[in-house]
């Protein structure tokens, strides 16, 4: 029997994929109108918050434990400042940014008081169940957003082009399976939290060094959670994939190219979060802000394209490997 010779193709390259992803909103700057409004929308319109109900919930429970326990109405005390200033700054509105699909926003991270035409509207809501209703409206809001945004991105980088009404067509289904996906990723955090709960309580009450050791190791559990499911968006949208499905295939894709996959997610996590460090420099009521929002939302739209592009590629090379495999079993020599 005639033994053929198979060569195993080589691994994506993340350089290749990152050139690429750039190149590819390169020839689509509309694409960054998504995260540039988004971030435009957070710095001139309205500020939704809670300011009264935070500020006299925290006096509530000054007062009550300082009448009890002298050491700790002295800390909650000093903590009054910080609640304060959260309140001041706490903008429901910032719930459009979703995870794990939304649209990217610089301004989500800073919640500004002012813009360079003056202070924004301030709206204060009567009560805290009403936040949260409001908060998980703007949730679901964020995914839908973010599933026309990422369903444009993964078509400008399979097809090269953009026609806006495949997006539209593609964007009832992607937002469901967006919606469930958001869903499992929240019931797995709340999984690993409720343990994680349980460990750092039964620790602590052995020592408090053993507690924080606890705090460290939930902090490691969910950095180590985050890294198999990077891709698990992607099959949604690239791969026709639904929600578990797609989580399934990211922590196989991510196990088969564990290290090739983990330089391009240090290299994502690097520039998305070194470079927000200098875009947050300007004051938020500087125009020179501007510049940093629309600096964000290219490399940001960059590295989300440039996931896609990777992504594919992966699915490729695992597809091929697979099929080299189930040939060695007829007996071709693989080298």
């Amino acid at each position: 029997m005639n033994r053929q010779k198979l060569t195993l193709p080589e691994p994506p390259s993340v350089l290749k994929a990152i050139r690429a992803g750039f190149d590819t909103i390169t020839r689509h700057l509309i694409l960054l109108l998504f995260p540039v409004g988004l971030d435009l929308f957070l710095w001139f319109g309205p500020r939704l918050r809670i300011k009264q109900q935070i500020e006299s919930l925290v006096a509530e429970f000054s007062a009550l434990y300082a009448a009890n326990s002298t050491e700790l109405g002295e800390m909650l005390a000093a903590g009054e400042d910080f609640w304060r200033a959260a309140a001041e700054r706490l903008n429901i509105l910032v719930a459009l940014r979703s995870y794990p699909v939304g649209v990217f926003s610089l301004l989500s991270s800073i919640y500004p008081l002012k813009h360079p035409l003056g202070s924004p509207a301030f709206v204060e809501i009567p009560s805290i169940w009403t936040a949260l209703l409001l908060t998980l409206v703007m949730i679901v809001l964020g995914i839908c957003l973010g599933a026309f945004y990422f369903s444009a991105v993964s078509q400008a980088v399979v097809h090269d082009q953009l026609h806006w009404g495949k997006v539209f067509k593609k964007w009832p289904r992607n937002t469901f399976q967006s919606l469930l996906l958001s869903g499992i990723w929240l019931g797995l955090f709340l999984v690993v939290a409720v343990l994680g709960s349980c460990m750092i309580s039964g620790l602590t009450l052995i020592g408090p060094a053993l507690g924080q050791m606890a705090v460290f190791v939930l902090g490691v559990m969910y950095t180590w959670m985050l890294f198999p499911l990077f891709f698990s968006p992607h099959g949604i949208f690239s791969g026709r994939l639904n929600a578990w499905k797609s989580v399934v295939e990211s922590i196989k894709l991510t196990n088969l190219t564990f290290m090739k996959t983990g330089l391009f997610i240090l290299f994502a996590v690097l520039v998305t979060q070194g470079l927000s460090m200098i875009w947050q420099t300007p004051p938020e009521d500087s125009w020179l802000l501007m510049v940093s929002i629309f600096g964000h939302s290219f490399v940001s739209t960059g590295v989300l394209a440039a996931s896609f592009v990777y992504y594919q590629k992966i699915v490729y090379w695992v597809e091929e490997i697979q099929s080299i495999q189930e040939i060695t079993f007829n007996g071709e020599d693989v080298t």
